[in-house]
């Protein structure tokens, strides 16, 4: 019981390494793409969505590096329902009636949808090959080739009103944060996995068990804290952005890279309950994409889902 608490603390200062990490990664990139002029939906997708991301990323290769294979899909599915669930749950009933200004369909709900069901197809024998995996990252580049073209047209975020000569220490600082964020990140994620596989070794659970609750959920907090942030801001608009950005690179990259460097298995936990409860709440957003809306029943209801889940995992344990 010693052994679990000390190892249980190492892995909330793993996950803290790599949520402040990411945080500080996101500070320094969203401040890099202003000042390149870049859109605020584009920041939201692209910066925020995708930075936010990285400790999923740096987790999964982690475990790809070690062998682990399990974690890799367990974490990606544990975010994603996560980020659907919890994060835009809480953003529609905490923030109120989430209004989306952007015609969706003609930009992001077709990526998101084909990234989803590609995802789902190739992960449905419980195994994703080399081939499957480059799959996965081809789709992801039509996905940024065809997100940036129909960003050009976007407002362009104000950039710092100063002069050219500033611009250079802005962008060093800038440069700066994310290095600093990337080596935290990176470290943040080898004990992460380390910590994981003795806690499930120790429990004796599938590992996949671990990872698409604990992993997932403390990898998906930069998440909750851009939508809480968002909510103070008045800028839901960017918290959804960031959701589509986030889930888009969970599946399609934090996937596809470790499945380039070993075949990547999912075990019974995922495949019994992630999977089928990833396809509903990805139906779900659809749905809410296509109305362009989320109501505040709505985001109760996700968050009623999303504990209804945890409720099925908790039957894994016994």
């Amino acid at each position: 019981m010693i052994q679990l608490l000390i190892w249980t603390i190492w892995l909330a200062l793993a996950l803290f390494a790599l949520i402040r990490g990411a945080d500080t990664f996101v500070s320094g990139a969203k401040q890099m793409g202003a000042s390149l002029g870049m859109s605020k939906f584009a920041i939201g997708v692209l910066i925020v969505g995708f930075g936010t991301s990285l400790p999923e990323l740096a987790s999964s290769i982690a475990a790809a590096l070690d062998g682990s294979t399990e974690i890799v899909i367990a974490n990606a599915v544990g975010s994603n329902i996560t980020n659907i669930l919890l994060v835009v749950g809480v953003l529609a009933a905490v923030g109120g009636r989430v209004l989306i200004k952007r015609d969706l369909i003609k930009t992001e709900l077709p990526i998101f949808f084909i990234s989803t069901t590609h995802f789902l197809a190739v992960a449905y024998d419980g195994t994703i090959d080399r081939i499957e995996a480059l799959l996965l990252l081809g789709t992801f580049s039509a996905y940024v080739y065809y997100l940036m073209y129909e960003a050009e047209g976007d407002d362009n975020v104000d950039l710092v009103k100063d002069s050219k000569a500033h611009r250079p220490r802005l962008q060093g600082k800038s440069i700066a944060f994310i290095i600093v964020g990337l080596m935290a990140v990176l470290v943040g994620a080898h004990y992460t996995v380390e910590m994981v596989v003795n806690i499930a070794n120790l429990l004796a659970v599938p590992i996949g068990l671990v990872s698409i609750g604990a992993i997932a959920l403390g990898t998906s907090l930069p998440e909750l804290f851009v939508t809480i942030q968002a909510i103070k801001n008045n800028e839901a608009e960017l918290a959804i952005g960031n959701v589509f950005g986030s889930n888009a690179f969970n599946i399609l990259v934090v996937i596809g890279i470790p499945g380039l460097i070993i075949p990547l298995v999912a075990d019974e936990v995922v495949m019994e309950l992630g999977l089928q409860i990833l396809l509903a709440a990805s139906a779900i957003f659809f749905v809410n994409g296509l109305a362009r809306q989320i109501m505040r029943w709505e985001g109760m209801m996700m968050l009623l889902f999303f504990g209804f889940f945890l409720i099925k995992l908790a039957d894994f344990v016994v």
